[in-house]
């Protein structure tokens, strides 16, 4: 069976797009722009979705020819008006018949990439965080991942707002001093922390800005900032409460799959160690490795499934070992 289905990993600060053929083979890449609507406006978002798959199709060698099938998961898709929204972006680029096109939010693609398929649970900590898990009955639940402002505990921009709070809490002298003070001055270009005010609310730090403060605490925690670590540890507790609540809820037991995904997570054992921890309380068998496949690929699989595409376990092995290139 001869067919191309393209994946599309959609988040708020870059967009990924993967073709896939026949045998599970990689065709095409595209890396490109941001494309959570919610933070650029439905044009842009859709503009640089255009983009990244044109890079995609250069590389395959398939400027016009549409997909058999098509799957977009796109950071901040939360409801079916959402979906229709995302939906009518792919009509108008002309992606796929619209039958075969399949949206749903990005934990959806991790979940479906970090595990290869499998029912599990996926928590993500990236720019946001959230956590999603599907069952082998196809249910699905959801946690965390309420956005910047009330939620997304762990996650990149979470890290840097507790920066910046670490920051000013220790100029107050309400807490110990940290090596925080030093680096977030130093980031944001200040000589003098009553600037800040203004940096953060006149300026208006972007959230791409504010999460870029997060590898700041990561790397202060390596070297031992007391702060830092409570910060880490903080996060992993909140994180693995999303975990166990989407356990729950599913009815698994405590020996379920969890897949860590994401560039906090690629921080290593600073990050992925007192998480863990805080799982293990909770789910004493739990298995958790890092993801499998990237959430692209996730995308891919789950185009394939949407057309009733099979593939092999040879094929599946084919992908895992060209995903190595992706990861």
């Amino acid at each position: 069976m001869s067919y191309y289905v393209l994946g599309v990993d959609g988040g708020g600060t870059r967009t990924r797009a993967v073709i896939m053929g026949d045998g599970g083979k990689i065709c095409g890449v595209g890396i490109g722009g941001a494309s959570n609507y919610d933070d650029l406006g439905i044009d842009a978002a859709r503009d640089n979705i255009s983009k990244t798959v044109d890079l995609a199709r250069r590389e395959a060698g398939l400027l016009a020819t549409p997909f058999d099938a098509v799957f977009l998961g796109i950071g901040g898709v939360s409801s079916e008006v959402d979906r229709e929204i995302v939906r009518r972006m792919a009509l108008d680029l002309h992606l796929a018949p619209e039958m075969q096109i399949g949206v749903d939010h990005d934990l959806r693609i991790a979940l479906a990439g970090g595990l290869s398929g499998r029912p599990g649970i996926v928590q993500i900590a990236g720019t946001g965080s959230g956590c999603y898990g599907r069952n082998s009955a196809c249910s699905s639940w959801r946690s965390g991942g309420w956005g910047p402002l009330i939620s997304d505990e762990g996650s990149g921009y979470w890290l840097g707002i507790q920066a910046m709070k670490a920051a000013t809490r220790a100029s107050d002298g309400r807490s110990q001093p940290t090596n925080l003070f030093a680096s977030v001055l130093a980031y944001l270009g200040l000589s003098d922390i009553d600037d800040i005010y203004t940096r953060i609310y006149i300026q208006e730090l972007s959230r791409s800005e504010i999460a870029g403060l997060g590898p700041l605490v990561i790397e202060s925690a390596k070297k031992g900032d007391i702060v830092s670590q409570e910060i880490i540890q903080q996060g992993a507790q909140s994180m693995a409460e999303c975990i166990f609540v989407v356990a729950e809820h599913l009815d698994f037991d405590d020996a379920c799959e969890l897949s860590l995904a994401g560039g906090v997570f690629q921080a290593g054992g600073i990050v992925v160690n007192p998480l863990c921890e805080a799982v293990r309380e909770r789910l004493p068998r739990c298995r958790i490795t890092m993801a499998e496949l990237p959430p692209v690929l996730g995308a891919c699989l789950l185009a394939c499934e949407s057309s009733d595409i099979p593939l092999s376990a040879k094929e599946m092995q084919n992908l895992q070992q060209q995903a190595e290139l992706l990861l």
